[in-house]
Formats: structure tokens, C-alpha cells, sequence
């Protein structure tokens, strides 16, 4: 069964309206994120014990689903920091992704290498997993993809911030030791579902 969000094994469909491509749109999305944070001062910065910001939390897989799941770490947050609006930013939009498959990269070539050890390396640190997948993501509809990354999908609940993050560079080390470099390793908090159920039939 896979993880929600669905696996992105074949190109997601973008969304009807990708960017905030008029005034109205863009003011709808600062005003509707400062409204949804009015009672929570501390929304846009790291609160302990997260290691991330609840809206860099809520927002970075924005568009990949109608419900996207929640980022709980990522390797490259200090080199690619999140867009974050500003009070009285009337054009800041969110960025949109896009969720793609990884194949014709150097990551999929060894994939059935490297994965297995990722996934015994998640065990050795005591971390549950629902999901570990090479993926590709585009932003507001443009046609470049950004480098894969390795997404991995824990339970709610399930690991803290801190033992994720300390688990990141040994996933790295993995990689580099297949000549894998400029791949990012993000993690979300995903579920099982199981495919047959009311809800789709």
C-alpha cells in the first residue's frame, strides 16, 4: 500500500490556477496565510523541538495533492531557505510543486542499490518509514525539475525532528559512496492507505 501522498511514479497533474498570477490572487494568498497564523506569533520561525518552521511545515509541498503532507526535515534548508512572506507583501504568492518521477537520473540508475541500504539504515536508527522514493519536483508549472531527491515518508508521531536530521548524513554518506552527489533527502509525515476503499470506488 502506499504512502499518502500517493506515490509520484507518474507526473502529477498541476494545478487549474499554479501561480498568483494576478494582484487579487497573490493579496488571497499573504492575506489568507497571515489570517491562518493571526494567533500564532512564533508561525515563521524554528520553534523547539521542530527544527522548521509550522508554515515552511504546512506549506513547502503545496499543490503535489489536495492535502499535502507536512515537510518535517530537509538536507538542503539552510542551502535553499523557503520563501516566506512578509507583512504587507501584497504580491508574495506560495510556490506551487509539482511532484515527478526521478528516472533518467543518476539517482535511478543505482536506485536498486542504494535503496535497500537506506532502508536498513532507517532500522538501525529505530525510524519507521511508509515510503522511501526517488522523485523530481517542478515549481509553478515550469518545465525545469529540480535535482532528485530522496523522499522518505514516516508515521505521525512516529520520530522527532532531531532523529531524522541525524539520520540525514549517513543517508548522504550512502549516496556519495555510489557517486551520487546534489541529491537533497526530505522527509514528510505520510500514512498507509489502502487503495480499495469506499472513497475510491
Amino acid at each position: 500500500s502506499p504512502a499518502r501522498p500517493a506515490a509520484p511514479q507518474e507526473p502529477t497533474e498541476p494545478p487549474a490556477s499554479p501561480t498568483a498570477s494576478t494582484i487579487s490572487d497573490a493579496v488571497s494568498d499573504t492575506d489568507t496565510l497571515f489570517s491562518r497564523y493571526s494567533n500564532t506569533s512564533q508561525a515563521f520561525t524554528v520553534v523547539t523541538p521542530d527544527l522548521i518552521s509550522q508554515y515552511e511545515m504546512d506549506y513547502y509541498y503545496h499543490g503535489i495533492s489536495g492535502s499535502p503532507p507536512p515537510l518535517l526535515w530537509r538536507s538542503d534548508l539552510e542551502e535553499k531557505p523557503f520563501p516566506v512572506p512578509e507583512s504587507g507583501d501584497r504580491y508574495f504568492s506560495i510556490p506551487v510543486k509539482t511532484a515527478h518521477d526521478a528516472i533518467h537520473t543518476p539517482l535511478a540508475a543505482v536506485w536498486s542499490t542504494v535503496c535497500p541500504a537506506i532502508v536498513a539504515l532507517l532500522k538501525s536508527h529505530g525510524i519507521k518509514y511508509t515510503a522511501v522514493m526517488p522523485v523530481r519536483f517542478s515549481i509553478n508549472s515550469d518545465e525545469h525539475l529540480g535535482p532528485a531527491v530522496v523522499w522518505i515518508a514516516i508515521p505521525p508521531m512516529s520520530s522527532e525532528a532531531g532523529t531524522v536530521r541525524d539520520a540525514t548524513p549517513d543517508i548522504l554518506r550512502i549516496l556519495a559512496d555510489s557517486q551520487i552527489t546534489g541529491v537533497a533527502v526530505e522527509w514528510y509525515l505520510g500514512t498507509i492507505e489502502r487503495l480499495a476503499n469506499p472513497a475510491l470506488m
